[in-house]
């Protein structure tokens, strides 16, 4: 949305920059994704957003998401309400007071709303790309226990929008303990993204496998404490414009943050490597899960990896560096 909501001055952004992520011939990024996948021979679940449909160049869209199809990836649904609301308001439907005071939450609306959202959310992914979701993840993770009732009835076997970190401040899926085992509630699996712990004593806290903002010897060290401890299910994060550093959030000034795409090689080439340790999977092959025995233990990286990760950030972030 890029502020569009609350400033008419602004638009949504063009999926051009934010889904494919061109800068001048070149696309950073889900082709780049893709291809990096490619590579190792490994396949993704893009989560696609759909209700931009509303508002931004739907044939767009339908291409980029389309793509992801014709290569032989996974998509699945992924809603932010806020485009809905935002469609609303320009066609002076709802006056700007009606607005939901969290309109892109979706775990916060009435039952009706979620469930209508849902329902054209299921119904616009199959005319983008011939798709029948099986697994949702909630805009900002912000499911509810409500919100997965409404996923039985559409249709929706996995949620994947428990999110520690977010707890009670965007994920009100809020009856468990910060967690990365998955469990059954509702008709739907919930598979969390997962989160570990790091630093000491009043700095300690939680961080989501996010690719853009944790270091690769992060994730490979999780993924060994998830083998140790018997985790059955490790889920990352990634974003159609992590590669992207931007200068502003319309999109208008952009390069290449080729720290988190080196980042993410290095991530598929240690998976692909490791393959009988470690299998890749999408939602879309409908995975066989189960309630898992594993300890409820987050694993905890302690100061170092973290310290060093925060330092190589704060230079990474730098939009000429």
């Amino acid at each position: 949305m890029a502020g569009a909501l609350d400033d008419d001055q602004k638009r949504p952004v063009d999926p051009e920059k934010a889904i494919l992520g061109r800068i001048g011939n070149e696309y950073y990024g889900t082709p780049l994704i893709m291809t990096i996948l490619e590579r190792r021979g490994l396949r993704g679940t893009f989560f696609v957003e759909v209700l931009a449909s509303r508002v931004v160049d739907r044939q767009k869209l339908a291409d980029a998401y389309g793509a992801i199809v014709a290569r032989g990836h996974d998509v699945q649904l992924h809603l932010h309400p806020v485009y809905y609301y935002y469609d609303l308001l320009r066609q002076k439907l709802i006056r700007r007071e009606e607005i939901p005071a969290q309109p892109d939450l979706i775990g916060t609306l009435p039952d009706s709303v979620q469930l209508d959202l849902l329902q054209e959310g299921v119904q616009s992914l199959r005319a983008l790309t011939g798709v029948s979701p099986v697994a949702f993840r909630a805009g900002s993770f912000g499911a509810s226990r409500r919100t997965l009732s409404c996923l039985v009835r559409v249709g929706i076997e996995y949620d994947t929008s428990f999110n520690s970190i977010a707890l009670g401040k965007t994920c009100f899926l809020d009856s468990r303990p910060p967690t990365n085992l998955a469990w059954r509630e509702a008709g739907v699996w919930e598979v969390p993204l997962t989160n570990f712990e790091g630093g000491v004593g009043r700095f300690r806290g939680l961080k989501p496998l996010n690719v853009a903002s944790v270091s690769y010897a992060e994730m490979e060290r999780v993924l060994e404490s998830a083998e140790q401890c018997g985790l059955q299910n490790v889920v990352f994060i990634l974003h159609s414009f992590a590669f992207l550093k931007r200068k502003d959030v319309q999109f208008r000034h952009m390069r290449p943050d080729r720290v988190v795409v080196k980042r993410f090689e290095a991530l598929c080439e240690f998976l692909s490597a490791n393959f009988r340790r470690f299998q890749v999977m999408t939602f879309g092959s409908r995975p066989q899960l189960q309630n898992s025995s594993a300890e409820n233990r987050l694993p905890n990286l302690g100061w170092y990896l973290p310290a060093v990760r925060k330092m190589s950030q704060a230079v990474n972030r730098i939009y000429w560096t």
